[in-house]
Parts: structure tokens; sequence; C-alpha cells
């Protein structure tokens, strides 16, 4: 990896770059320490714990990323002091060459702890560094580890402490001036010195667990593109296929409540699988989980449970496809997907304090949130499926949409998710109307003038009511309320029962209905999962006839 490129790279992506100067570098001088705090805990991590003394030299992932990171940090920080690009990797070799070839205590302490030939050949060599403009991150690192003063595992442990020390170091300007006069325990240096010592002692960790420092910016540059960079979606998976084979382009999903912590999924008339529960002691809403599968076909094109669901499994042509992308493994790999973002997101809105009691959580509610390690992870479950071919961003989008739907869910309790592969969309209504084909529970009649009054329209309708209804429609949804009312066998003269159900209209006279309190448990007790209205004019009024409908299978249910 060319150093200039990164050069370029990190001021491309920086995304607190157009803050003011001193506010930008104040993020990035305090990023680059976090970053190193990272690092720090990640490298304890394997040698207090991943074997050991055994391997503790042994490299994994996460101090690859930690790696990357703090370099990011450390480049953004360089441009921003210096208000441009600045080379700290040469600076550093500078720095390294004056101090090592000085004729000082200092420099006659370092030439005695270096291998003599490791000198010659660095003072050799760092005289011409870099000997291209477009020298490489490992010509850096292979040049500055020859001025290490130690080696293996005590040089780990010189590089914890000294990026701890330099951390402070690099904060320390802007401590208040009685604080810098109060602290001389730490020194006061140059900016450029202190991130050139950073640079150093990353590339020597790098080093010692065997890692390129090429390599490793490689990597970081795939982990922040993936936010940045943003292409054209992944071509969805079943487009070659026959349409009864696909996913609908377009489809709606009704998420209706059935009963106490009990909701189920409509497509198209239907019940989509079994009747939800949390399956868990608290009523953490997980019910509604079923939403993120609905996202994961809105930005990824993937969701072999619900492919299921749909009875739109591949079977024609290469079997192989419905037993490996649309069989049961698959389905037991999307559903530990799911659940590894249901808990992430809760471990972090834990340990944030974003938990309210008696409120829903929103998980992830900033995409940052969402950080690498959790796509990473998720991507090593689905290796060998065709969703593996999807990119970062769009797991990203899929999450994030899947999470706010979600939690829109949990807070409202019903809902229809509109599903849009073409946009590769997803968009929430608080109301449903499933179509169901069902029986009739519930039969009643209102009516309404119209033009009726503000004062009654205020009354009857809620703020939200209102908004969304046009004026030459309030007659028809005022009627439609109190029909529905009749229908559920509540008083529709009754002001207290008014708010206790919504109601939305539309062009086609759909009915789309939220209840709640005692008309929510009428209908619970009528098994009534949707509604249906008729209308007709006359003598200026409106006359609606409304109907509540059970599924087939529910009345079947109470009967036996």
């Amino acid at each position: 990896m060319q150093v200039a490129h990164y050069q370029q790279f990190v001021r491309h992506t920086n995304q607190f770059i157009t803050k003011p100067r001193d506010e930008a570098l104040s993020i990035a001088m305090y990023g680059l320490v976090g970053e190193i705090g990272q690092l720090v805990a990640a490298v304890k991590k394997k040698v207090l714990g991943e074997g050991g003394e055994t391997n503790w030299d042994q490299p994994n992932d996460e101090i690859r990323e930690e790696l990357g990171d703090a370099f990011w940090y450390l480049f953004a920080a360089a441009q921003l002091a210096n208000d441009g690009p600045f080379d700290v990797l040469t600076g550093d070799i500078e720095n390294l060459r004056a101090e090592i070839g000085g004729t000082d205590e200092r420099a006659r302490t370092i030439a005695a702890a270096l291998d003599p030939q490791a000198r010659t050949d660095f003072m050799k060599e760092a005289v011409r560094f870099p000997e291209s403009p477009d020298f490489l991150f490992d010509d850096y690192q292979k040049l500055a580890f020859k001025t290490a003063r130690t080696d293996g595992k005590v040089l780990i442990e010189v590089c914890q402490a000294v990026l701890w020390q330099l951390g402070a170091e690099l904060l320390r300007p802007s401590l208040p001036a009685i604080e810098i006069d109060l602290n001389q325990n730490v020194a006061d240096r140059p900016t450029n010195v202190v991130l050139g010592e950073i640079a150093w002692h990353l590339s020597a960790m790098a080093s010692l667990y065997h890692l390129s420092l090429d390599n490793v910016i490689a990597f970081n540059c795939t982990k922040v593109s993936f936010r940045s960079e943003r292409g054209t979606p992944t071509v969805l998976h079943d487009e070659a296929r026959d349409p009864k084979e696909q996913f609908p382009r377009c489809f709606d999903v009704s998420f209706v409540r059935v009963g106490p912590g009990q909701s189920r999924m409509y497509f198209g008339g239907r019940p989509l699988g079994d009747d939800l529960t949390d399956n868990f002691y608290d009523d953490d809403g997980y019910r509604f989980h079923d939403v993120i599968h609905l996202a994961f076909i809105a930005h990824l094109g993937w969701s072999p449970v619900i492919r299921g669901l749909m009875k739109r499994k591949r079977k024609s042509g290469n079997n192989r496809v419905d037993e490996v992308e649309d069989g049961g493994r698959a389905k037991v790999v999307e559903e530990l997907v799911i659940k590894a973002i249901h808990s992430e997101g809760d471990r972090q809105a834990r340990a944030s304090g974003r938990c309210i009691v008696g409120q829903p959580t929103r998980l992830f509610p900033r995409r940052s949130l969402i950080n690498f390690r959790l796509l990473k992870t998720l991507r090593m479950y689905v290796e060998g499926l065709e969703v593996w071919h999807n990119t970062y961003w769009e797991w990203e989008d899929a999450i994030f949409a899947g999470c706010e739907m979600f939690h829109q869910l949990c807070q409202e309790m019903q809902g229809t998710v509109h599903v849009d592969l073409a946009n590769r969309r997803l968009t929430f209504e608080p109301i449903v109307s499933p179509n169901v084909q069902g029986i009739t529970v519930g039969l009643g009649m209102g009516a309404a003038v119209l033009a009726p009054s503000d004062c009654e329209v205020k009354k009857m309708l809620s703020t939200q009511e209102r908004a969304a209804t046009a004026q030459s429609r309030l007659a028809y949804v005022l009627a439609a309320k109190r029909a529905l009312l009749g229908a559920l066998g509540l008083e529709a003269a009754s002001e207290a029962y008014w708010s206790q159900i919504e109601v939305r209209l539309d062009d086609m006279n759909t009915l789309y209905v939220k209840a709640r309190d005692k008309a929510l448990d009428r209908a619970w007790a009528l098994r009534a999962v949707d509604y249906k209205a008729a209308f007709i004019e006359s003598a200026g009024s409106v006359l609606c006839t409304a109907t509540a409908i059970a599924d087939v299978a529910d009345v079947a249910d109470i009967s036996k």
C-alpha cells in the first residue's frame, strides 16, 4: 500500500474534516488515543487469554483491525495538525537518524543497545529514505524495526507502555495552563515528533505479530470504505429465476396482534408462518424480529426463512440451490445472524445506559454503532451462501433498517411493512389491513354528514387521523369509525371508545385499523384480525357498513 495513496484515502474518508480546525484536530487526537487503548486491550487479551505464553505472537483479526484504526487516526491527526498532508513516516525516520547518529549521552546509550550491524544498515538506508515518492508502508516497517532495542514479548510490553505515555503527551496541550505547569512528568514535544514515535511503536507491534503493515492498511481501507464508498447494489440472487420463484418486487406484510404478547404476520391475505411470541420470560418484543428477515429481503435480496414461508423456493433447474440456499441449514444460519444482531444491539444499549424500563429500546440508533467487527462476524456465518457476495454497506443498510422497523413494531405492537426491492427500501405504517378472506364475526353501521363540523371531527378523530385524511374524506372516516365500533359490539356514541380505534381509509376504501384497550380486548374476543367497509352516499350523508373478519383457522379452533 503506497503511503501517498493512503494519505489521500484518509483525507477523502475523514468525515469531521469540515468542522472547525481545533474541533476536528481534537476529534482526531482523542480518536487516536482511544484506538491505542483498544489496541492495548486486544493485545492484553491475546497475551493473557488466548494461549498466553505459547502463542502470544500469533495475530488475530482484532489486533489487525485495531492497528489499522490507529493508523487512520494517526494520519488524520497529522494532516489536521499540519493543515494538509504530512509524511509522518518519513519524518520519523529523519528523527531516528538524527537521534541514533548523535554524539550525546542518549545517542551513546541507544547505540550500546542496538545490534551494531542493524545500526549500520539503518544509518545507510535512512539517508536515502524514501527512495521513491511511491514508497510503501512495508518499506517504512522494515527500516524502522532495525532500530528496535529489544525484541519479542519484552518489546510488546514496551510498546504498550510507551504508547500510553505518548497518548498522554499528545493530549497534554489541551490541558489548562495551570495543569500543564503542575504536571511536569509528561514531556512537551512537537506534535509531529510524538506522532512519529506512535507510528514507530504501532509498526513494531505489527512486526512482532508477523503482520505486513501494507496488509494492515489495506484491510483498514476495506473497513473504512464500506461506509464512505457505496456502489451499485448486488444483483438480486433470484433475478434469473421464474417469477414464481422470486421474491415479489413490491409487497406488504402486516403484523397483527392476535392476543396478549402474540402476533401474526399476513401476506397476500394469508398467515405467513405460525403465530409469533417472544419465547422469553420478559416481554422484549423479539416476536417482531421477523421484520429483520424482511429487511434482509429489501437490502440483501436474501431470506431463506421468508422464501420458504412464501413457498417461493427455487426448485426448478439445479436442485442444489433449493437444498443449499433455501434449505434448513441456510434458515438456521439466518436465524443465528438475526440473534447475533439483536444480542449485540442489546448489549450496546445496556452498556450505554439506553435501556429504559417499560419502553422498547432502539437497537443501533446510529449507523456508526454497527461496528465492522459485527459485520465481519455475520459474513463469516454466511460464508458459502449467496448472501456472502453482498457488500458490507448493504449489510449495514439491512441491519439499520431492520432494527428501525423492529423498534417501531415494538412501540406500536402492530403495523404494515412495505418491502420495495426495486428501490431497496422498507417503510412502515402503524395500522394494518391484512385483506383476510375469512368469516364475518361482527357487523356494524355508522353515518356522518358529508360536511361534518370541525367540532365533531376534532372530538372523534385523533390528530394523526385528521392529518392522514383529506378534507373530502373526513365524513367517510367518521362513518367508518362508528360502524367499526358497532362491529365490535361497542357503543359508537360513547366518547370513551373514540380514542380506542384509529382508522385510516385509502382511495379504494380499504380500512386500516389500530385498536387499543377495550376495543382491542373485544377484537381478540371475536378473533377479529381484519375489517371491511362499504359506503353509500344519500341525502347529504354517507352511510358505512363495516364487518369484522376472523381468520377461518381461528374460528375453526373455537368450534373444536
